[in-house]
C-alpha cells in the first residue's frame, strides 16, 4: 500500500489544503487516491450517504480526489463543546459527556483507526494521510493517535508542513522535529515551508540550517495564495459571527446546520 502523510507543526498550517490539492493532481493523473485523517477535533462536519458523519474538510478532499466520502476516510471525530463533548467512531455516535473520559475508549479508538486504514487501503492505489494540530504534542502522547500512531500503523513518509505568515517557522520546524517521536523520526521525508509572500532566496540561509542540522530536506515553498477561501476547521470564526447576531442556540451538534 502507498501512502504519504501530510503532518504540521501547528493547528491551521495548511495541511488540509496540501492534502486537498495532492489529491486532485492524483486525480488529474487518472490515480486512485482517497484521504485518510484518523481523528479530527471539529464541530464542522458532513452526513455521508448512509448517514455517517466526518469531518467537513475530509468531505471537502474526498471531492477533490473525486471519489464518494465515507466514514472510513475519518474514523474519529470530535465534536467540542463546553460541558458535552461528542467522539463519533466510524461515522457513529459513540459517547457524550466530558472529555476527560477519552482515555477510557482508547482502545476502541485504536481499533477503529486501524479497521478504517486496511479497508481504505484495499480500495485505492494511495491514500493522503493528514495528521493533526502538531506532530510534536508531547503533554498528550499517549492520546495521540492522529500523529505517531497512524505514521505508525501505516509506516507512510511523512512531510512536515510549516505556516511562514505570523514568522517563527524555522524555530518551529527545529523544534518540532526535536521533540518528534524517535519512533517516526526516520520517516520524516521533508519539511514545507508555507504561506510565503516574498523572494525565495532569503529563506536559504535558513534552510541550509535546518537541512545540515537535521539531515530532511525542504520539500518545498509554496505562496500564499490570497484567493483560497477553507472553511476554518476550528469554528471559532463561525461562533463569533453567531454571536454578533445574538443567536441564543443552547448547544449545536454540527455546526454547519446553522452557517448558512
Amino acid at each position: 500500500m502507498k501512502s504519504l502523510m501530510i503532518v504540521g507543526t501547528s493547528s491551521s498550517c495548511g495541511k488540509s489544503f496540501i492534502t486537498a490539492a495532492l489529491l486532485r493532481m492524483l486525480r488529474n493523473k487518472g490515480i486512485a487516491a482517497a484521504p485518510f485523517k484518523a481523528q479530527n477535533i471539529s464541530s464542522k462536519s458532513f452526513t455521508t450517504e448512509d448517514d455517517c458523519e466526518i469531518a467537513y474538510s475530509t468531505y471537502i478532499q474526498a471531492l477533490s480526489a473525486g471519489v464518494a466520502p465515507e466514514a472510513d476516510m475519518n474514523p474519529v471525530l470530535i465534536k467540542p463543546a463546553y460541558d458535552q463533548t461528542q467522539i463519533i467512531l466510524n461515522g457513529k455516535l459513540l459517547y457524550t459527556g466530558s472529555y476527560t473520559k477519552y482515555e477510557d475508549y482508547l482502545p476502541e479508538i485504536r481499533a477503529g483507526i486501524e479497521s478504517s486504514f486496511h479497508r481504505l487501503a484495499a480500495k485505492y492505489d494511495i491514500l493522503i494521510i493528514e495528521g493533526a494540530g502538531s506532530t510534536a504534542e508531547i503533554n498528550l502522547a499517549n492520546q495521540d493517535v492522529a500523529n505517531v500512531y497512524t505514521a505508525k500503523i501505516t509506516n507512510s513518509p511523512l512531510l512536515l508542513v510549516s505556516d511562514i505568515h505570523y514568522g517563527g517557522v524555522f524555530a518551529a520546524i527545529h523544534g518540532t522535529i526535536d521533540l518528534l517521536d524517535k519512533s517516526i523520526k526516520n520517516q520524516l521525508g521533508g519539511f514545507i515551508i508555507n504561506r510565503y509572500q516574498g523572494i525565495k532566496d532569503i529563506l536559504q540561509p535558513g534552510i541550509d540550517v535546518l537541512e545540515n542540522k537535521h539531515g530532511v530536506p525542504c520539500a518545498g515553498i509554496l505562496p500564499y495564495q490570497h484567493d483560497l477561501i477553507v472553511p476554518d476547521e476550528q469554528s471559532f470564526d463561525r461562533m463569533a459571527e453567531l454571536f454578533e447576531a445574538n443567536i441564543d442556540l443552547g448547544r449545536i451538534s454540527r455546526l454547519l446546520d446553522v452557517a448558512l
